[in-house]
């Protein structure tokens, strides 16, 4: 039997929160169904692992493969405990995947320690990997998906695989390979909380609209799970696994409205008395009332709506077209119904201007939004903005710990670095500086006496610290 460690790798960044990590969760139930039964998942962020701690976790179960996912900025960690790892466990075969991987599979591979990238939706690859692995394989022509070396050495990149089209026939995540009780004691994503007890989930996969800064992991045909498989999970988790939160992760949850009211209908059925957060985001302009109301009455108490920017020349440069006039409607209704909702921004778009930052920040300090982050547009490899802004011959770091999205000196703007960054604190202090956004953040928001002065302290880091 071919053991096998999936690791979720960790870069320490400035502000610490952590979701479950379903992308090696369902690489590790795909590979079980195909009876690769010896499956382990480390997570070395929850763990607060070092990658020298990391290697001596992994050594101690003498696995046979090792499969490393990464983010952009955290390549540097993947590639450190892929050496670690090699110089303790000689033969073991390490395969890198995730998002970065993905994008960078030349990049990656230029590191004797990687052995495989797995590329893009890595479910059916990783686990006919395994296979290929457990029967001697050396030619890995026919695997798609897959980036490895032939006998001379030269990188090979076979054609990318068709990424799940019925997501239903998937299982679900292997929630049984993670310790649930030490996600309770982390920030999750989106920060202010319910419940300790929370699960993350996906109930779809991609995004139609082509957004220059966006990620490209899950492709641009969005995919759905029907309502009734996403219940079934739900089902699992509060019944086997005392989950009272979700916080679902999809990328546009209400793409397809009907679907998205099935859920929370089927929600208020069962009468679990969750709650429900959506920190990743709905498209503002196509959110409907009925919706809301629906996922109010199941559960939902914070949402965000991802805005970026509030001019009009700077949403057709980012490609996003966002009406805002609607998303300011839609805020106002989600507000009025007593739902925290946040607002995302993003200031440093190229060609933006001081003034079109002015303005974004503007209408946010003017908005219903309860909380907000302005974020630097930052260039991730794979998205249609790295390749504009590399044909334009711009420097782009090679550092990818300088991609971390919190603490990043890129700019892409017009304005200059000092003043981007003045902005970005201004932005902080005028929206949060409103004592009428105060109160109505206090009377809402829930565990006050854990979440107030963390909140606090979130802020200070945001307000006044690079």
């Amino acid at each position: 039997m071919t053991r096998t460690v999936l690791v979720q790798t960790y870069h320490p960044y400035t502000q610490f929160t952590h979701v479950h990590p379903l992308g090696i969760m369902m690489i590790a139930a795909v590979s079980r169904e195909r009876g690769h039964r010896d499956m382990h998942i480390l997570d070395m962020k929850v763990e607060d692992l070092t990658p020298q701690q990391a290697c001596e976790r992994i050594e101690r179960l003498a696995p046979s493969v090792v499969g490393l996912s990464a983010m952009t900025y955290e390549a540097g960690c993947l590639h450190e405990l892929a050496k670690l790892l090699k110089q303790r466990l000689p033969g073991l075969v390490v395969v890198a995947g995730g998002p970065h991987p993905s994008v960078a599979a030349e990049d990656v591979l230029k590191d004797a320690a990687v052995d495989f990238v797995v590329r893009g939706e890595g479910e059916y690859t990783f686990a006919e990997l395994l296979d290929g692995v457990r029967a001697g394989r050396t030619d890995w022509t026919e695997c798609a998906g897959l980036s490895w070396r032939d006998k001379s050495g030269a990188v090979v990149h076979n054609p990318d695989r068709e990424p799940p089209s019925k997501l239903d026939e998937l299982p679900f995540p292997a929630w049984d390979l993670v310790p649930h009780e030490k996600y309770h004691t982390v920030p999750r994503g989106g920060v202010i909380y319910a419940h300790k007890e929370f699960a993350t989930m996906f109930s779809s996969r991609a995004c139609p609209w082509r957004c220059t800064y966006c990620h490209n992991s899950y492709g641009k045909t969005f995919r759905e799970r029907s309502a009734e498989h996403v219940l079934a999970e739900i089902d699992l988790l509060v019944t086997q696994h005392g989950v009272k939160e979700l916080v679902f992760m999809d990328d546009i949850f209400n793409f397809r409205p009907e679907r998205a009211k099935k859920i929370a209908q089927g929600i208020i059925d069962r009468g679990y008395k969750l709650a429900l957060t959506f920190p990743n985001g709905f498209r503002g302009d196509i959110l409907d009332e009925e919706l809301v109301v629906l996922l109010k009455k199941a559960g939902m108490y914070r949402c965000m709506v991802a805005v970026e920017s509030a001019n009009p020349r700077i949403q057709k440069v980012m490609k996003k077209n966002l009406k805002i006039d609607k998303v300011k409607r839609i805020v106002d209704f989600i507000a009025d119904q007593g739902v925290m909702v946040h607002g995302a921004f993003m200031l440093g778009f190229p060609s933006e201007t001081e003034q079109e930052m002015n303005e974004t920040i503007e209408w946010a300090a003017d908005s219903s939004f309860h909380t907000a982050a302005f974020f630097r547009v930052i260039p991730f490899k794979g998205t249609e903005l790295f390749k504009q802004v590399e044909h334009a011959g711009y420097a782009l770091p090679t550092d990818w710990s300088a991609y971390e999205p919190y603490r990043t000196d890129i700019n892409l703007s017009t304005v200059p670095e000092d003043m981007i960054f003045k902005l970005r604190k201004r932005a902080y202090r005028k929206f949060y500086w409103n004592p009428k956004r105060m109160v109505r953040l206090f009377k809402l928001i829930p565990n006050k006496s854990n979440m107030l002065p963390f909140l606090g302290l979130l802020f200070a880091r945001r307000a006044y610290a690079r």
